[in-house]
């Protein structure tokens, strides 16, 4: 947990409450699972977002509302102390201000659980992953956008690099929407706005495979930019047309062990040209380049050791 964690979030309820405003914690239990069972033993008040809809089977990975306005001093101390620890460990937390009480509050959250997309098809959403968050405020249009914060005063998360970010801090919460149609979902997004979150996570997708390959080196980079490097050479593989995970993997790996010089070697750009299709053929043709392809530069976590 970082040093300035507590002030984060604990000054945040304490205004929070001077206020008279309700604060709320959301968790996505899916990245701290059972979080619901620690809730329940320490008699805590929250609501499950899978409640009413098809996944409400599953409360050991559910995105949980947790009431933080009527708890003891000790217990909301605690309850903030485990929810941060959780946070800073994944990206699962997000706080938010509101008039509504908890059931109608969780009642109005749950009509974005799902979301149309085009030929008439629907998807299960997990835009409280706070990865996604930023992305799905972002993408909406200004109807859309206040159909989802109606009910809110204000909005914060945890993002991926540790740091807080502030989405949302108004006056005045807006009116809640009219309620969705059975089986409905209440927002219809267009192919636009479906790539943006669905580009949201590639990043994300491709660091996981690399830490589990070079795992000590990647915990040596520092986490901003790791993220805005891959995402960055990620996006050229993609351009060369190495759009799976396994040949991005192999991109990567010379990108991250020459800071992004052996991409630019003239024997990789040759490589380029005609890249091969399948992860065999394409891992030998990497494997088969020169030294001085991989020694082109030094690695990405060599330069962070020696600053």
């Amino acid at each position: 947990m970082r040093p300035d964690s507590v002030s984060a979030l604990h000054g945040w309820v304490r205004a929070s409450l001077e206020r008279q405003r309700l604060p709320y914690l959301l968790l996505d239990s899916a990245q701290a699972e059972n979080s619901h069972l620690t809730l329940q033993r320490w008699k805590v008040p929250y609501a499950s977002l899978f409640e009413e809809t098809h996944e409400a089977s599953l409360p050991e990975i559910a995105p949980l509302l947790i009431r933080l306005s009527g708890l003891a001093p000790a217990m909301l101390e605690k309850v903030c102390d485990w929810a941060e620890k959780l946070g800073y460990g994944a990206p699962c937390l997000s706080w938010m201000e509101s008039p509504w009480p908890l059931p109608e509050l969780a009642r109005h959250l749950r009509q974005f659980h799902a979301v149309g997309l085009s030929d008439q098809q629907q998807m299960m959403l997990r835009w409280y992953d706070t990865r996604i968050l930023p992305v799905w405020l972002a993408c909406l249009e200004p109807l859309q956008r206040e159909q989802f914060v109606a009910g809110l005063l204000s909005l914060q998360y945890i993002n991926r690099f540790g740091d807080v970010a502030v989405l949302l801090d108004v006056e005045t919460a807006g009116a809640a929407p009219d309620a969705a149609l059975v089986d409905s979902p209440l927002i219809h997004l267009d192919d636009a706005q479906y790539g943006m979150l669905v580009d949201a996570g590639d990043a994300d997708t491709l660091i996981s495979h690399l830490r589990r390959v070079i795992t000590d080196e990647t915990n040596d980079t520092p986490p901003r930019l790791l993220y805005e490097f891959v995402a960055r050479y990620q996006q050229r593989a993609l351009a060369a047309g190495i759009d799976d995970l396994d040949r991005q993997t192999q991109y990567l790996l010379l990108a991250l062990y020459t800071s992004g010089a052996g991409i630019e070697h003239p024997d990789f750009i040759a490589l380029m040209q005609d890249p091969p299709t399948s992860i065999e053929s394409f891992y030998e043709a990497m494997q088969a380049l020169s030294d001085d392809v991989w020694e082109a530069g030094p690695p990405l976590w060599g330069i962070q050791l020696e600053a």
